[in-house]
């Protein structure tokens, strides 16, 4: 038998050593005092009839929409389940009551109206890690007298399973006809319209300006939530006085409806149920409706989650707020166990400029995925009507800096995937359920994934990274080659192709690859050309840093070269023209070209070009709160209106693009005061795919602004986490270069000021203050 001995040791500490430790631990907690409250910059409540797209729902494995009834909910995916049509609409007295205003907040969706004889609140929370979603309906009599209600809430269990090699970015969707992929016009009616009376109905047209959308030629058609809930594709299984177990007939899958205030009457029918209440209540008096519904590949499942919750509502109901909250915070402390980084915590007493910054974080939370088979973690690009488990390289590389602080490990893990396993010339992403390379090539792929990359070795420091064997190569020679594919993409010498223009990199005619809704922007385009001289300038730089000079004066003299023939796209007025094969010019007023000119070739650029590109983004991009992406003067204006890339819009990358680009060129306070006028944008949530100029005023610089849905915009998406990193890169002036230099970005005088701790540089962490300009980093360790 061991014996266990105990020791005591006494060291004697000097008291200012104690002092000193007590006053650091201190000094280390009331930096996070600076992070402001979740609740507090969430979104605000707005009115349903001004918002185009309304609030979603997600719980770090699933996503769904709320629509404009009181409780429905559309658009549910978790892979591999997908939920169909909506979950069933409330009606009061025979009628669904219509929501007046909404409230987004990461762990839940709210709803408000008020009628005459009652007033109405819902919340909905899915449950995190777990397949349950709750809500809580509270109904107020708000008359001076008793009423009495007769209450209906359909229960529709339109959920089915499907397999790995379904999901894409539009992911499979269960309808009454089996599984779809296109949002057509029979789906987009029914969530429109779900508890709109059938002389209140709309008819609506599917968007197809979108990849795969085909254009519907007969008369749209939907099914009635009757025909929803009488489907011979589902059955119930199990019914009680308030429960509810359905069964898919076609795939592996299971949907249970617990009501934990049991109704009067309960009627199943095949893919769900109705609950109904006949009430009095007095004058000011509450009724309570709490139900919940969970989903799983087996029976046994979906009864075990019934029984776990139907006890415990209300304390895992209270619950989602505070996983939503403790995970908040974890985001900015070293050491955390949610990624392997931190958000650096920003300190200003900018409330806009705090409010811009932290949303960034908020974005990358709400679109963190814990439960996909590809990878431990997994930030999401966008949702939910889209994307369920997808990632694009591009829309990842916009906010790359501020990711390998956030989470190396995870973009590490990601780079060797992406570079290892997918072609960049045949897909845009990775889908994460399947594992494979998903839609066609964007254009921007290989700056896109060089940008991760250099990036993520120059934040951390691991450049040992490059010297990873990858596909038999190592790393260094990979981006070598992205460095020089615009050769392969070359016409030069082709009939009609013989002028020193054509060496460039032409890529391809179709707009798709590129900005997708701009006809006009193909073949020899300024940016990513503008791109691959950057690409050899930086690849140059890591040769010198791994001891290869000669590489690294070659790249250098051919992104020289490379460098002049771009700026011979110069059309004047500070605008750039493409050029298509037979020496066609086509003017482009597209703050694309004005971003990576600004961003990669600043020093190139002479100054009255420089001048003029400023003058035109103010002139014709900028407005008051936002940015329109495409110029209403430009030739293509009228055949490009998407919210993302056309004229009355801008996609959320674009704008913390431009003012990087300003501040490359020269114009840093007015990158800083764009910054400050864009925080009331995020009223409605986290930052989104685009947002869109659209009221009266929308073709002025005073219009409002708002989450587009026109192209099927997704409600958030994760571009406008960049919104953050220009705060740690073009105020903070933190963008490190090969050479060991963290601060690269020269200073100037801008009307702010506030501190970044806890910024990990090199494996060690540092604090970046900026007093109005003045920049100056200090260890934090």
């Amino acid at each position: 038998m061991k014996k266990f001995i105990s020791y005591s040791f006494f060291i004697t500490v000097p008291l200012c050593c104690l002092v000193s430790i007590c006053y650091a631990q201190q000094n280390r907690s009331a930096i996070y005092t600076n992070i402001p409250d979740i609740g507090r910059l969430s979104g605000k409540w707005v009115s349903a009839d001004t918002i185009a797209t309304e609030p979603s729902l997600r719980n770090f494995r699933a996503q769904a929409s709320l629509n404009r009834d009181m409780t429905s909910v559309s658009w549910f995916a978790r892979a591999p389940f997908s939920g169909g049509y909506h979950s069933g609409v409330l009606r009061i007295n025979g009628i669904a009551p219509r929501v007046q205003l909404f409230r987004w907040q990461p762990w839940e969706g709210l709803r408000k109206a008020i009628t005459s004889t009652y007033a109405i609140q819902s919340s909905v929370r899915m449950i995190p890690d777990h397949d349950g979603i709750m809500w809580e309906v509270k109904i107020t009599n708000n008359t001076s007298e008793t009423q009495r209600y007769e209450i209906t809430q359909d229960l529709i269990g339109f959920i089915s399973s499907y397999d790995k090699d379904t999901w894409a970015y539009p992911y499979p969707y269960p309808t009454l006809k089996g599984k779809h992929l296109l949002r057509d016009d029979e789906i987009v009616n029914v969530v429109d319209n779900a508890g709109l009376s059938q002389g209140n109905v709309k008819t609506e047209n599917a968007d197809t300006n979108a990849p795969g959308q085909i254009k519907n030629t007969q008369k749209a058609s939907w099914p009635t939530d009757d025909e929803i809930l009488d489907s011979k594709k589902y059955k119930v299984v199990e019914h009680s006085a308030n429960k509810l177990i359905i069964a898919d007939t076609e795939t592996q899958c299971f949907i249970g409806f617990c009501l934990v205030d049991t109704p009067d009457e309960l009627t199943p029918r095949n893919s769900g149920g109705v609950a109904k209440w006949n009430i009095s209540l007095q004058s000011k008096a509450v009724k309570n409706i709490r139900f919940f519904m969970t989903y799983g590949q087996t029976r046994q499942l979906v009864e075990a989650n019934i029984n776990k919750w139907k006890n415990s509502f209300d304390q895992t109901f209270a619950s989602v707020e505070t996983t939503w909250r403790g995970r908040w915070h974890e985001l900015f402390v070293p050491g955390n166990k949610l990624i392997s980084g931190n958000f650096p915590v920003l300190q200003t007493n900018d409330a806009a400029a705090k409010k811009v910054y932290y949303t960034g974080p908020l974005t990358f939370l709400y679109l963190l995925n814990l439960d996909l088979p590809a990878h431990k973690r997994v930030v999401l690009t966008c949702g939910p009507k889209w994307g369920a488990s997808v990632v694009f390289f591009w829309d990842s590389a916009e906010w790359a800096s501020i990711y390998a602080l956030a989470d190396p490990a995870m973009m590490k893990e990601d780079l060797e995937d992406w570079i290892g396993n997918i072609d960049l010339d045949k897909n845009y992403g990775k889908d994460n359920f399947g594992g494979s390379g998903i839609g066609n090539a964007y254009r921007a792929n290989y700056w896109a994934v060089f940008q991760m990359v250099y990036s993520y070795v120059t934040v951390t420091g691991d450049y040992m990274f490059l010297n990873r064997s990858i596909k038999g190569k190592k790393l260094i020679d990979i981006i070598d080659d992205y460095a020089q594919h615009w050769k392969k993409m070359s016409i030069y010498g082709q009939p009609g192709c013989t002028d020193d223009i054509y060496k460039l990199a032409d890529f391809g005619d179709n707009e798709w690859n590129l900005l997708e809704c701009v006809p006009t922007y193909k073949h020899i385009v300024p940016s990513f050309n503008v791109g691959y001289v950057w690409m050899m300038r930086k690849t140059a730089d890591l040769y010198t840093k791994l001891g290869e000079p000669g590489k690294a004066a070659y790249l250098n003299a051919e992104a020289d070269t490379m460098a002049k023939l771009v700026l011979k796209l110069y059309a004047g007025n500070g605008v750039w023209n493409v050029v298509f094969p037979g020496d066609k010019k086509i003017e482009q007023r597209h703050v694309l070209d004005f971003i990576f000119f600004g961003k990669f070739m600043s020093r190139d650029i002479p100054a009255d070009t420089s001048k003029a590109m400023v003058k035109f983004v103010n002139d014709e991009l900028l407005t008051h709160n936002w940015m329109r992406a495409q110029s209403l003067q430009d030739v293509a204006a009228k055949n490009s209106d998407r919210p993302d890339h056309g004229p009355l819009g801008a996609f959320d990358g674009w704008p913390p693009a431009t003012m990087d680009a300003l501040t490359q060129l020269g114009y840093k306070q007015q990158a800083f005061a764009f910054y400050d006028r864009v925080a009331p944008v995020t009223n409605e949530g986290c930052w989104a795919q685009a947002h869109e100029l659209w009221d009266t005023n929308k073709y002025n610089k005073l219009g409002n602004v708002r989450i587009a849905s026109r192209g099927w915009t997704s409600r958030e998406a994760v571009d406008g986490i960049a919104f953050s990193q220009i705060m740690l890169k073009d105020f903070m002036g933190f963008f490190p270069d090969a050479f060991g230099k963290a601060i690269n970005v020269p200073e100037q005088r801008i009307s702010f000021s506030g501190t970044l701790y806890n910024v990990k540089y090199n494996g060690k962490n540092y604090n970046i203050s900026c007093i109005n300009g003045q920049v100056k980093m200090t260890s934090s360790n």
